[in-house]
């Protein structure tokens, strides 16, 4: 392996780049205001089932949990509102 130089790591304020520009609005991420994280941890084999019955009904997991939570307020008297 070779070895680096003295200071090689780092840029003198001479050699210092000028700062990036900021991206335009339409290519940052947008933010997720209003949404929270549910999640949980389950055993390997129902973590499977889930992903291949998601995979098989053609919808992404969160659709998949989106369903089941709304089935659950259903069931529990709630109106679905996931």
């Amino acid at each position: 392996m070779a070895k680096l130089k003295p200071g090689s790591l780092f840029k003198t304020k001479e050699e210092k780049e000028e700062p990036l520009e900021p991206r335009p609005a339409t290519d940052q991420k947008k933010p997720k205001r209003g949404k929270h994280l549910i999640s949980g941890l389950f055993e390997e084999p129902a973590y499977r089932q889930f992903t291949t019955l998601a995979a098989e009904l053609g919808l992404q997991r969160q659709g998949l949990l989106r369903e089941a939570l709304n089935d659950i307020f259903v069931k529990h008297g709630k109106p679905p509102i996931a």
